[in-house]
């Protein structure tokens, strides 16, 4: 498998799990800021850095195959194992207890509110 059929790879896992889209893996990676750990955004910026550096012949010799290769296959792990669906429903069900404390907290004011100005 050539270098650049691993970032290909990669890109379309990108862009099915997360939804991030980008004309290049390193555009990707930029865009997904925060969804990937540290350790995947650093092996994914290796892919597209070695990219890079495959394009010229003479660079190429310093791009590390058994690297990139580990890389690929951590990245694709870490993307296997993402169920954004959990997480846009964990989302969704955090802004729901938000707004609910927020409605809570605010009728307790009231109700101390009006409590101290005797009214109940």
């Amino acid at each position: 498998m050539t270098l650049q059929q691993m970032v290909d790879e990669v890109r379309d896992a990108l862009a099915d799990k997360l939804r991030v889209r980008g004309r290049t893996l390193d555009a990707q990676v930029r865009k997904a800021g925060r969804l990937l750990p540290r350790a995947v955004r650093r092996d994914a910026t290796f892919l597209a850095q070695a990219v890079g550096l495959a394009d010229n012949p003479k660079l190429a010799r310093m791009v590390d195959m058994a690297k990139a290769r580990q890389a690929r296959r951590r990245v694709l792990a870490y993307l296997q194992s993402v169920d954004m669906a959990a997480q846009r429903r964990d989302a969704a069900l955090n802004l729901v207890a938000s707004i609910a404390f927020a409605l809570l907290a605010t009728g307790v004011l009231l109700l101390f509110v009006l409590w101290a100005r005797g009214f109940v």
